[in-house]
């Protein structure tokens, strides 16, 4: 896959840009920038990932302390019922909580495409102040006419640098 990289000089001309480039469908485009841009549209699932992590692990949690304590092994302890469930909820919520976190952790590895030692688009010369004060966006595809189409018109929008990723 071949990619183009345009550095602008603001969040404004990037923002342009992208609005540009977005409405013409030159490719996939990736932003590389020291905040997070009012434009960018992108919602992550990771929160819904963690919710229903977090209710199916309670709910398994629940559903194991009532098949070991009613059905499996049930034991007449000072004459309490077999189903004594408000002694499951906290243990249930724990783990809810524990199944929660742990989706959260791998999920944001996933989402973030983690881990990721190599990018091609570290070898450009230009984005080596990309964390600091530099405003990227990547375009990249397979076809080579929406390439050329991508450079044209980033070309038009006069970004301060345009280099070709090394592949």
């Amino acid at each position: 896959m071949s990619a183009i990289l345009a550095a602008f000089d603001t969040e404004a001309a990037l923002s342009g840009a992208l609005s540009r480039l977005r409405s013409e469908q030159v490719g996939v485009l990736e932003t590389y920038t020291p905040k997070k841009l009012d434009a960018d549209t992108s919602s992550s699932r990771l929160p819904l990932v963690i919710f229903v992590a977090g209710l199916t692990g309670a709910a398994l949690a629940f559903a194991l302390m009532t098949y070991a304590d009613v059905w499996n092994y049930p034991l007449d302890i000072g004459g309490r019922p077999k189903f004594s469930w408000p002694a499951f909820v906290p243990i249930a919520f724990e783990v809810g909580v524990l199944w929660a976190i742990a989706a959260g952790f791998f999920g944001f590895f996933v989402a973030n495409r983690l881990p990721k030692l190599y990018e091609p688009v570290d070898e450009c010369e230009s984005f080596r102040q990309a964390s600091r004060d530099g405003w990227f966006v990547l375009v990249s595809s397979d076809d080579p006419d929406l390439l050329a189409r991508a450079r044209k018109l980033l070309d038009d929008l006069r970004p301060a640098v345009i280099e070709d990723v090394p592949e």
